[in-house]
């Protein structure tokens, strides 16, 4: 597992807190234990390792997902393609990217996993046009990449007419928080505005479970300067979860973001 460093309480209160957005979100390459899936895919399958190696090396990594890539490639040029082997595609290229980003830095080769990557997404998009996280991971490429406003603009239209129709509080999450990555205010201020009414009419109906009601907490506390109401929420779901549930986690671990400045606090999500 990638060590992360623990942030004392007056780091944490001092910056917006990103690290919840790809933990809660969790779009679907996101990934925040990527040494101990890397570590266990390459000691498990592809390139046989050294028997008397004791932990892969990088070069290890980049091989056993070079191989991975180039045996999907093959099977898609063959004409095997289907939304899981694209998907499995995806992630591949995914890993290797955050490898080049962990291990060595090498920006023409993470330009080029992106650019095989928005590939990929575009060929999903067209296999499933009415799935939204395939939109909005298209956005977050887009952004990274830079410079590319037009496709972001046809994006952020699409998945905002797809969460409308079909309303998913974690994805339309996702879309506010790359709206305002891409410094899209206005539209950020109104999607979160839109998310709120639709969340505020389940928990009046009594309809949400504890999931949405944090995914509530989350835009409350985050998006919509209501520190306060979300800490209230996020209370009564500890009372209402298991202990052992990563909605009791997750909601434990964001209550005590907000109390920060009393103790450190290391933030982990399940």
């Amino acid at each position: 597992m990638l060590a992360r460093k623990k942030a004392r309480p007056r780091d944490l209160k001092n910056q917006r807190w990103a690290g919840i957005v790809a933990a809660i979100l969790a779009l679907g390459m996101v990934v925040s234990l990527v040494g101990a899936y890397i570590g266990q895919a390459v000691g498990g399958g592809g390139t046989p390792l050294n028997e008397q190696q004791a932990e892969p090396e990088p070069e290890d990594y980049l091989d056993y997902y070079e191989s991975e890539v180039e045996r999907l490639e093959e099977q898609i040029q063959e004409g095997e393609v289907s939304e899981a082997l694209l998907l499995e595609l995806a992630e591949n290229y995914r890993y290797l990217t955050i490898v080049q980003q962990v291990f060595f830095n090498d920006q023409e080769a993470i330009e080029e996993y992106e650019e095989k990557l928005v590939s990929v997404f575009s060929s999903l998009v067209e296999l499933d046009p009415l799935n939204p996280t395939y939109r909005l991971e298209l956005i977050n490429l887009y952004i990274e990449q830079g410079g590319k406003e037009a496709l972001i603009d046809a994006e952020i239209e699409a998945a905002q007419e797809l969460l409308r129709e079909d309303p998913d509080p974690r994805l339309h999450l996702s879309l506010v928080q790359l709206l305002m990555v891409s410094g899209k205010v206005e539209l950020m201020e109104e999607e979160a505005e839109w998310l709120e009414e639709y969340l505020e009419a389940r928990v009046g109906s009594g309809m949400p479970d504890n999931e949405e009601r944090f995914y509530y907490a989350v835009l409350l506390g985050e998006y919509r300067g209501e520190a306060a109401a979300a800490k209230d929420m996020l209370e009564e779901i500890l009372e209402q979860e298991s202990e052992e549930s990563s909605i009791y986690q997750n909601a434990l671990a964001y209550l005590e973001y907000f109390s920060a400045d009393s103790e450190e606090q290391e933030i982990i999500f399940e």
